[in-house]
């Protein structure tokens, strides 16, 4: 006998759904297609996902007791990711516990400048000669007479014949890699199109290339729906592993949500989509594995070994892409375990390996790459700087969507700016890097990251910075708004747990940094540009940065560049270019994996 389901309501939306008893809210939320925001995987932790139950609530679990107040929790609120459902409720969701629908998602590079324009697809208009007596030559000879030697599979074989005599012998021949995968009726030859893929494991973007002359037609971007799997990739690798056909469902996600930014730059430029060839991807060696199939089991156990190294020609129609039904999909050379081929689309659209001086390319975020090149060699490593840049592990710390704080300046008294104008819902990575910078520099944070209390201040602070400063209960707090009453009062505070774990993930940059360039026998002062790469890393003030020791201090940060979206940009190039797909190639088999988890020398940088 089944048991009866009940009816949950959420509000302020007044969807409703029916769940069997014992169903997480989470679970009963995304079944009425409301996203929780659930940066620790639904481990209970973050305490992002939070939810008022104002009707029929269960018990709290143990880690709710830890989040919320006993006020709290007799008023209801509860965690979507622990709390289950008992019964008939109602619970009212507010707008900073969903995930964010406007998140900031970079598309730009700095340098859009493509490599030569030699695609592996190119379509070529023919008007053949037809058979008569005199020249009886095969088909597939008589077409190869005009667009030179290539390959056929069968069913192309069995089409062939109708549609050339279909087409009088005249028509357009689409070749992909010297494979004959279409034969148009009239001239098709300017209707020739490509994607690049960048795929982050927060978001994805992508662009729409026109592939005989380059020109970029259309562009679109979304959140990696694998988010609600888990914000970094060891929380999907877990969920593949363990989960029956979890791996299965992260593909099918992040697959449907490619089709869908697809469909959205073919109704941009007015593409029909058959006449997308080819698509590029380049991502991180975790989500390039999952969108492909791949077991990623092993990448998360000691020795972290890939399955691929080099990059892969797959059909479109095996990834359940909606574009030509013979069309391919190229997925980018990947370097080890952590440093993926996002990291080489970068170093390709960048052309890091190619200057003679000593350079530093940094992607910052949950997984921080860095590629070191100098005097023809190249060296890259990535760490785990935690999800701080993100927001999830800090108290008021959020993704940078609408309603962050992503400025924050100290004068007289504190100015920020907020992302989209309003009130203020949190605070971003960037906006927490220029608070902790300007936190040093006013004394309020001590060199070694000690939130002082109020009775420490420096004599000399403005008043109305001091008062920010906030004791209770013997833990120290930063004010950096505070409007509304009840339970929707918002307060955008830091504190000093906060202050750790930007610690902590600045401490692992910079300890990566410096490992690498010991393997160059280099110093900082050394370099002569670094590059700062992906979407977070565009949006920080340099000089903050190097306050705070997440950049080296010693670089005049004239040096240092940001080159926007460089994984998109090389997905670019990769499509546009066979040459610049060899280069990813040699650039991918010649660089050096530094393994920083295996290296004796990283943890005590990281205790520096």
């Amino acid at each position: 006998m089944s048991d009866q389901q009940v009816r949950v309501t959420f509000e302020p939306h007044g969807r409703a759904v029916f769940v069997l008893p014992g169903t997480k809210i989470v679970e009963a939320a995304g079944r009425v297609g409301m996203t929780l925001d659930s940066p620790c995987g639904g481990r209970g932790t973050c305490g992002k996902c939070r939810v008022q139950v104002t009707r029929g609530a269960c018990p709290p679990a143990r880690s709710e007791k830890q989040i919320f107040s006993a006020d709290e929790l007799a008023a209801g609120w509860r965690l979507a990711c622990q709390s289950a459902i008992c019964g008939e409720c109602v619970i009212r969701v507010p707008e900073t516990s969903l995930f964010a629908s406007q998140h900031r998602i970079l598309i730009e590079a700095a340098d859009r400048a493509e490599a030569d324009v030699l695609p592996a697809v190119r379509k070529v208009f023919v008007q053949l000669p037809p058979p008569s007596q005199g020249d009886d030559a095969p088909d597939l000879l008589r077409l190869e007479r005009q667009v030179g030697p290539f390959k056929a599979d069968l069913a192309m074989l069995r089409q062939l014949p109708g549609r050339l005599r279909a087409g009088e012998f005249s028509g357009t021949a689409v070749l992909s890699d010297h494979h004959l995968i279409d034969f148009e009726p009239g001239d098709t030859s300017a209707h020739c199109y490509g994607v690049a893929v960048d795929v982050g494991t927060t978001t994805l973007a992508a662009s729409l290339l026109r592939l005989c002359d380059g020109e970029e037609l259309a562009t679109a971007a979304r959140m990696n729906p694998q988010v609600s799997f888990g914000d970094d990739v060891i929380s999907r690798i877990k969920h593949a592993s363990e989960v029956p056909n979890g791996a299965g469902e992260l593909r099918r996600v992040a697959l449907e949500a490619v089709g869908v930014m697809i469909d959205e730059l073919c109704a941009q430029a007015a593409v029909d989509r058959r006449c997308i060839y080819e698509v590029t991807f380049a991502g991180n060696t975790t989500m390039e594995h999952l969108l492909c199939g791949l077991d990623v089991r092993q990448l998360g156990q000691v020795p972290f070994v890939p399955v691929h190294g080099r990059g892969l020609i797959l059909p479109a129609a095996e990834m359940h892409l909606p574009i030509h039904p013979r069309g391919t999909a190229y997925v980018f050379p990947v370097i080890g375990g952590f440093v993926g081929g996002d990291t080489v689309a970068g170093m390709l659209a960048t052309q890091i390996a190619d200057g003679p001086g000593a350079a530093m390319m940094i992607d910052i975020g949950t997984n921080g790459e860095i590629v070191l090149s100098h005097g023809g060699r190249l060296w890259a490593a990535s760490t785990a700087a935690g999800p701080a840049f993100e927001g999830a592990r800090i108290s008021c710390g959020m993704r940078a969507t609408g309603g962050a704080i992503e400025k924050v300046v100290f004068d007289d008294d504190v100015r920020f700016s907020v992302i989209g104008g309003g009130t203020p819902s949190g605070l971003c990575g960037s906006a927490l890097i220029d608070l902790a910078a300007e936190l040093l520099d006013a004394g309020v944070v001590s060199p070694e990251g000690r939130l002082r209390p109020p009775a420490e201040l420096p004599a000399g602070l403005p008043e109305a910075i001091r008062r920010r400063v906030v004791a209770a209960d013997g833990r120290v707090e930063f004010v950096l708004a505070a409007c509304g009453e009840g339970p929707d009062a918002r307060r955008v505070a830091v504190t000093q747990r906060d202050v750790r774990e930007l610690q902590l993930a600045a401490g692992a940059m910079r300890a990566g940094v410096r490992i690498l360039l010991k393997q160059a026998h280099l110093q900082p002062r050394d370099l002569e540009c670094v590059l700062i790469a992906g979407g977070f890393g565009s949006f920080i003030r340099r000089n903050k940065a190097q306050r705070i020791g997440l950049l080296p201090g010693e670089i005049d940060h004239q040096r240092i560049h940001y080159v926007g979206n460089a994984s998109l940009n090389g997905a670019r190039w990769a499509l546009l270019s066979t040459r610049s797909r060899k280069r990813a190639e040699e650039v991918a088999r010649g660089t050096t994996h530094v393994d920083l988890s295996m290296d004796a020398e990283f943890q005590m940088e990281f205790a520096e």
